[in-house]
């Protein structure tokens, strides 16, 4: 029984050794004129996409708002509180990545409260 399985093998190899071999020639041959146009495609997409990489940093860097909280002849100003807010969290958990951060100012209490990873906690303003 092996042998006739072998021999199956052996012929259904035979008769299909010549169309892998015309196929893997084709697949060579189409990969080979693919190249230059594949190549002349990617030289002509760089400089767009270095552009669109520069013009996104451009648009960061140009626009960076400020935003003040004023009460009772005070300013305060919210990116200074966000960073307060942070570094009392970084010393608080040391080993814990921030995720998100949502600041509540409540002037009244003379407080931020904050929620960062989900802990809450709070500062004085």
């Amino acid at each position: 029984m092996a042998a006739k399985i072998k021999e199956v093998v052996d012929a259904a190899l035979e008769k299909t050794e010549p169309v892998v071999r015309k196929a893997r020639t084709v697949a060579e041959a189409a990969a080979r004129k693919a190249e230059p146009v594949l190549d002349a495609a990617a030289r002509k997409a760089e400089p767009v996409l270095e552009a669109a990489k520069n013009a996104g940093k451009q648009v960061a860097a140009v626009f960076v708002p400020e935003v003040y909280v004023q009460y009772a002849n005070r300013q305060i100003d919210c990116g200074s509180l966000v960073e307060r807010c942070k570094d009392d969290f970084k010393a608080k958990h040391p080993s814990t990545m921030i995720r998100s951060c949502r600041l509540y100012v409540k002037p009244e209490d003379n407080m931020v409260y904050y929620v960062i990873n989900d802990i809450e906690d709070k500062l004085g303003l």
